[in-house]
């Protein structure tokens, strides 16, 4: 059975966009960076998803730390989801974002991103989380 995550190699160019991009992110969750980050939120214990179109990462957090999962079942659980398009993360990645490209809150006033689910732990450490969805900026990790 074909999940969204295992298409064949003949992709579209922008399902190649969006796995080059969820990568990205990835390579940069796992660098120590995050895990610097994570001291700030030493009580963080959630699931998130972060969409990159249809190219999912989940991440767990238990106590500050970030686990990074690309390859999960169809039905795991999260407790929020970021969701926004391969151009929104593109843009908000360049190393000096345009305005109303720079920010996730800006995306989703434009219909680019989308937040679901329960978003208290979210909203609660949100500096926490913009910051984490930023260092793919930071780094220039491709």
């Amino acid at each position: 059975m074909n999940t969204r995550n295992d298409r064949a190699n003949g992709d579209a160019p922008a399902d190649l966009a969006s796995r080059e991009l969820a990568a990205r992110l990835r390579n940069a969750l796992r660098h120590p960076a995050a895990e610097r980050l994570g001291r700030r939120v030493p009580l963080l214990t959630t699931r998130a998803l972060v969409a990159v179109d249809a190219e999912d990462t989940h991440l767990d957090f238990t106590q500050g730390r970030v686990t990074v999962r690309e390859h999960v079942p169809l039905l795991h659980p999260w407790d929020f989801a970021i969701r926004g398009s391969a151009a929104a993360w593109a843009a908000l990645w360049v190393p000096v974002p345009e305005p109303g490209w720079h920010d996730l809150f800006a995306l989703s006033k434009r219909g680019e991103m989308r937040f679901e689910g329960h978003l208290h732990p979210f909203l609660a450490h949100l500096q926490f989380f913009k910051d984490l969805l930023s260092l793919p900026r930071a780094r220039g990790t491709a």
